[in-house]
């Protein structure tokens, strides 16, 4: 498996920095402005972004797209890619048929600009140019598992629970992308061990890979007011109601052997009938979307955070869960392995192990009630997982890519390094 390996172009003699193509505000814009904070940012191409003097009349989202320390002036917009999907908004229309169209307008905005250049790209991997000349080089950030690795666990799941099947069914109908020629990156990059084994089984050289783990906001971490636990085993899940994040089989095993004396409280704006529909004991509370504050309060009255995801490509709600003290419960099917966790922070469930996750559930609730939670040691095991180390480890990887200088330490003028 890959850990941090660089891979370094030969012959290179033209590009020297990138032209970075995202839709929206994808992970809060961290990639565009690592690259213009170390200097690697030629254009960074997107659907819309707010200027730094937004009009009054700009509704609040779109005013929110933008981040301090990447100008507008360093972008290119697509208007197209924007009328697109804000019509189909407009008219409610199924956003996953939508969004291939959309990204294909981005796509080939960023290759019109790299013919022009001669620059580099940094694509997220929905958005990948076509026919870009064989001396631009390109690296390919993959933000989720490819299909391959994805469709099988997800197919051999819905062979168990017919709650999972018909959601699958619903899911087979999304309009799928183009596949990506994987021979022709330079380098890839993704923040979980689990994602990269996808794109192995996609077709890409591990030799390309390199593994960045996503980090939080400064402000987003918090330390518990309460250093241990002892007021009861208090669960907690946020996140889609959908097979893939595992909440059927959560709410199997929890309900197999109810947890004494312990609620399991699930937050999910979107959950799929099927799923819903499995919820019968009283210990279990199901709520719809909440506000930030208002989650945030959730996450810090909860012992045990507890998400047993089948895909997921890395899963930042388990680090905003740990910022405020949160035990975890996960599988190594997302990007809890990559953290560095000790068995006072995370607890890791086999996929499909109900049994097995019913242990661990009563497991984590006795130690709740008896206070055996350090909530501060959990939310200081948070503390090194920041954006800011994040965008370092993204310049440094880009800049090595291209064989160019990179900033001193990776440290930029904002951050104590």
């Amino acid at each position: 498996m890959p850990t941090e390996h660089v891979l370094v172009l030969e012959g290179k003699d033209l590009a020297s920095r990138y032209i970075c193509v995202i839709n929206r505000n994808r992970d809060f814009y961290q990639v565009p402005l690592a690259l213009q904070q170390s200097g690697l940012l030629e254009t960074f191409v997107t659907d819309f972004y707010a200027p730094e003097a937004a009009p009054g009349w700009l509704p609040a989202p779109l005013v929110k797209r933008r981040i301090d320390g990447l100008p507008r002036a360093r972008t290119s917009r697509s208007w197209l890619s924007f009328l697109v999907q804000t019509a189909a908004e407009i008219l409610k229309l199924p956003m996953n048929r939508v969004f291939p169209v959309s990204d294909g307008f981005l796509a080939a905005k960023a290759g019109r600009i790299a013919r022009r250049t001669r620059q580099a790209v940094y694509a997220y991997h929905d958005y990948v140019p076509i026919d870009l000349p064989d001396d631009v080089p390109l690296v390919v950030f993959a933000f989720h598992p490819m299909p391959v690795l994805e469709q099988r666990i997800l197919e051999e799941d819905s062979e168990m629970f017919p709650e999972a099947a018909a959601a699958l069914q619903r899911e087979e109908r999304t309009v799928r992308r183009r596949p990506i020629d994987w021979s022709r990156t330079a380098a890839a990059v993704c923040a979980s061990a689990f994602t990269a084994r996808s794109l192995i089984e996609d077709g890409c050289d591990p030799a390309k890979i390199t593994i960045i783990p996503y980090g939080l906001p400064d402000a987003g971490h918090v330390t518990r007011k309460t250093g241990i636990s002892g007021q009861g085993g208090q669960f907690l899940f946020v996140g889609q109601g959908i097979a893939r994040k595992g909440l059927h089989h959560l709410i199997r095993a929890w309900q197999s052997n109810p947890p004494h004396n312990a609620r399991l409280t699930i937050v999910s704006y979107r959950i799929e009938p099927e799923i819903a529909a499995l919820i019968e004991h009283p210990s279990i509370t199901l709520l719809a979307y909440l506000p930030r504050e208002e989650l945030d309060q959730r996450m810090e009255a909860a012992d045990v955070f507890v998400m047993p995801s089948l895909v997921e490509g890395f899963g930042l709600v388990y680090l905003e869960a740990l910022a405020h003290g949160c035990h975890i419960i996960g599988t190594r099917n997302s990007g809890l392995p990559d953290l560095a966790l000790d068995d006072g922070a995370l607890s890791v469930v086999e996929v499909g192990d109900l049994p097995g996750l019913s242990k661990t559930l009563n497991e984590l609730a006795l130690r709740a009630s008896a206070g055996d939670l350090d909530r501060s040691a959990i939310a200081a095991s948070a503390a090194a997982w920041t954006q800011a180390r994040f965008r370092q480890r993204v310049s440094a990887h880009a800049a090595a890519v291209l064989d160019v200088e990179s900033p001193a330490e990776g440290c930029f003028p904002e951050e104590d390094c």
